[in-house]
């Protein structure tokens, strides 16, 4: 069994930002082209959805080092919740947008939130899957 040392820990929780943060501009800036290409109203969606996965991948990792260095017997209820408040956020988020929009905006929105989402949560479980492997 490999345990992981606190510099460790720090440069994972590090890299997993810095990964999650790439893949947001990488997301947005497809949006961005996506917008001027085929003339798409997707401001709003590109932003609800780049801040909530931003907000949650950022918390992810700030959480992890924080689980991995006092409770790393905890970790693999950590993965657990933060699937499941991932999953009960975008619930929420996507019940404001369609309780506040018109059915054409709710389309484009529910397909530009789903693509965040699914990268975030591959990222996620690629990302933490390696780690898991080595604990």
């Amino acid at each position: 069994m490999n345990t992981y040392s606190v510099m460790d820990i720090n440069n994972e929780s590090r890299r997993y930002i810095i990964q999650s943060v790439v893949l947001f501009c990488l997301l947005t800036l497809l949006g961005g082209l996506a917008m001027s290409l085929w003339s798409l109203d997707l401001l709003r969606a590109l932003v609800v959805s780049g801040c909530f996965i931003l907000a949650i991948d950022l918390a992810s990792g700030f959480i992890f080092r924080w689980v991995a260095s006092r409770h790393a017997d905890m970790l693999p209820s950590f993965f657990t919740g933060v699937s499941g408040f991932r999953f009960l956020g975008a619930l929420a988020v996507m019940a404001i947008w369609y309780a506040t929009s018109e059915r054409v905006s709710m389309m484009l929105f529910i397909v530009v939130f789903l693509i965040y989402y699914m990268v975030s949560l591959i990222h996620h479980s690629i990302f933490f899957s390696r780690i898991s492997n080595r604990l």
